[in-house]
């Protein structure tokens, strides 16, 4: 336990909060829907992520999606002095198909069915590797998951993890009931369902558009509850552009501690999108009463590739 049981509650912050960006910043994942079919598009993003104004890390997010179905991956790396103290890094794929359904005002909804969804994180001397299946019939989320060390490749236990240190950790970190497993959709897919609920709704047309998923990460279930604003006139680097804003926050349903409870409730996720057809966000700000962190967009890789393809490498000297 020596390396990675000094600072168990720092960890434990950035996993939670990482997770909730995750789940925030993967509404990037999809597309205006056309009248008859799942939209077609393929994007992929670059971002970096700034925490007191410092550059801790950089974000790729790329979507593969078409009328049979989308595949999604998200991908997360420590920078600056966040490598130094903990050279985290996260991936995450998802796939399955879409069933429609019509919304409010009659137009289509695209709803993701996850089929997969692979999570592997590593941090210090702790990693994991979780992969999530869906019941084609029941609807049922199942996860194998494997924690261990990522310099030697023993395996640890969920017991050993630094955040399990009290009775209260232990108790949050029981498995979810099946029930709440039902129905439910991992990080990726959820938030292809809730840009489909927006897009379902008219992003950039007037008055309120909301959405409401279900989310289970293998872990914990939780609600994604969100809406978005009137489109306006925003000044970013120095270029006025047309953006609609968005808000969302997390609503804890199964597997919170106390604290982490309370600490997600008090988080809200501010976004603002591109008020064209393909709605991509181009910076995300996370906060709650103990940190702030933006997302900032860096590289639209549909107009220039090289930032996609060299992603996670480290700079260049200069």
């Amino acid at each position: 336990m020596s390396g990675y049981g000094r600072r168990p509650e720092t960890l434990k912050l950035t996993l939670q909060l990482t997770g909730a960006a995750v789940a925030l910043a993967a509404l990037a994942l999809a597309a205006t829907p056309p009248a008859s079919a799942a939209p077609i598009q393929a994007e992929r993003l670059t971002f970096n992520l700034m925490v007191g104004g410092l550059h801790v890390g950089d974000a790729l997010v790329a979507l593969n999606q078409t009328a049979a179905g989308y595949t999604t991956e998200m991908r997360m790396t420590a920078r600056g002095v966040a490598k130094w103290v903990r050279n985290f890094r996260t991936d995450m794929k998802g796939e399955g198909h879409f069933a429609t359904s019509p919304a409010a005002n009659g137009l289509p909804e695209f709803a993701p069915r996850p089929g997969t969804y692979v999570r592997l994180w590593s941090t210090g001397e702790v990693a994991s590797d979780m992969t999530m299946t869906f019941d084609p019939q029941t609807g049922m989320a199942a996860t194998s998951e494997r924690l261990f060390n990522p310099n030697t490749g023993a395996t640890l236990q969920p017991e050993d993890m630094p955040w399990n240190n009290n009775r209260r950790d232990r108790d949050s970190a029981r498995q979810v009931p099946p029930d709440m497993r039902t129905n439910v959709l991992d990080p990726m897919a959820a938030f292809v369902a809730a840009r489909g609920q927006i897009m379902a709704q008219g992003a950039t047309s007037r008055g309120l558009k909301a959405f409401r998923v279900p989310v289970y990460d293998g872990r914990r279930r939780y609600d994604v509850i969100g809406k978005t604003g009137a489109v306006r006139a925003v000044t970013i680097n120095g270029a006025e552009r047309q953006l609609v804003p968005l808000t969302a926050t997390i609503q804890p349903i199964f597997g919170f501690g106390q604290r982490s409870q309370e600490r997600m409730k008090a988080s809200e996720g501010k976004f603002l999108f591109t008020a064209d057809d393909r709605f991509i966000p181009v910076q995300l700000t996370v906060s709650n009463e103990m940190i702030s962190g933006v997302m900032n967009l860096t590289a639209d890789c549909a107009q220039n590739a090289a930032p996609c393809d060299t992603f996670g490498q480290e700079p260049a000297p200069k």
